[in-house]
């Protein structure tokens, strides 16, 4: 008998750790990736002969030693909670978000080779796999079902895909007005790195997948646990 009121004590002990672990994996991404990113475009106003509106943020490299590793070490955060977000979208609901967890997780390493990688070579993004953030949103606009939410929330999602996709369109084909790369790829980072803290918010506030795979609301099983 006590043998198997312990066993039931690990495994509920087991399955609360669980929870809170993979809830702090999707409630971290409320901030990190967004704020994260805001860190190089802030160095960037502060630098003398850098300008944040012609300049991109990669070329903050080029410059004073402590700029280069602020923003190779925001690009590592950003990509690491990213990642995190998307080994937390697996945990709750492996065949409900497998698409947007694979495209974040995707996205996420690209980001930190952009942090340990020099920008010029290919192994600064991975050979392009950064296009991933475009699909991200529409997956999750797909995959995600709550009654209540996932109509504006799904709208939402696919028209950032939507913009991220003009926005890489418009850098393969160089139609990025010259001049204003820097200020339009802030702008770009401000809504492609938002987009994970609405998510983010939207599945903690939703019915979605716990960990056992059954719905649950996993917003209550944080505030419980």
């Amino acid at each position: 008998m006590s043998g198997g009121l312990s066993h039931r004590m690990l495994r509920a002990t087991y399955q609360t750790g669980i929870v809170i672990v993979t809830n702090f994996a999707i409630r971290q991404a409320t901030v990190v990736p967004l704020a994260a990113m805001i860190v190089p475009m802030l160095v960037g106003l502060a630098l003398p002969r850098y300008s944040s509106v012609s300049q991109q943020m990669s070329e903050l490299e080029m410059y004073a030693p402590a700029a280069d590793i602020t923003t190779r070490i925001a690009a590592i955060v950003s990509g690491t909670s990213i990642v995190l977000f998307g080994m937390g979208l697996l945990r709750i609901g492996f065949r409900q978000f497998v698409f947007t967890a694979l495209a974040a997780i995707v996205f996420g390493i690209s980001m930190v080779s952009n942090g340990i990688f020099t920008m010029g070579g290919p192994l600064h993004g991975l050979y392009g796999i950064g296009i991933f953030c475009v699909v991200a949103p529409a997956f999750f606009a797909a995959e995600f079902r709550d009654s209540a939410r996932s109509r504006t929330i799904g709208t939402l999602s696919m028209a950032i895909a939507v913009f991220s996709l003009l926005y890489n369109w418009m850098m393969i084909v160089h139609f990025d007005p010259a001049g204003f790369q820097g200020l339009t790829q802030r702008i770009f980072a401000i809504v492609a790195f938002g987009w994970y803290s609405i998510a983010s918010y939207a599945l903690l506030r939703s019915k979605v997948a716990e960990p056992t795979g059954e719905p649950q609301n996993v917003g209550a099983a944080y505030r419980a646990s």
